[in-house]
């Protein structure tokens, strides 16, 4: 039992971090695509256009770094390293409404 726990939660860090880098992947895609359009589009001197194309980087960056990072922290916010909650009983799906003292709190 402990070990299943134990695959459940890599299986779920692993998850994690595929989603994570997909996400960012793809905010990185966009914010290249929509600071670096004007380099596309407009007729800019060398300069310029390198300079556009340097923020364009650097946004996607900072985009898919940003990114990662925080799906990656809310996720061990979350309890990630907390026990695998067994099969759902009474006690695991009643709201505190259910409850006799409305407190919310295990009987």
């Amino acid at each position: 039992m402990i070990g299943d726990a134990r695959q459940a939660r890599r299986d779920a860090a692993t998850v994690e971090i595929g989603f994570a880098v997909c996400t960012g992947a793809l905010l990185a895609g966009a914010l290249f695509c929509l600071v670096g359009a004007p380099a596309l589009l407009l007729d800019l001197d060398g300069g310029t256009e390198r300079a556009v194309v340097a923020a364009a980087w650097t946004a996607a960056t900072a985009g898919f770094a940003l990114r990662v990072a925080r799906v990656l922290w809310r996720f061990t916010r979350a309890g990630a390293g907390s026990p695998v909650a067994g099969p759902p009983g009474p006690a695991s799906t009643a709201s505190a409404a259910d409850r006799p003292d409305g407190t919310g709190e295990a009987l």
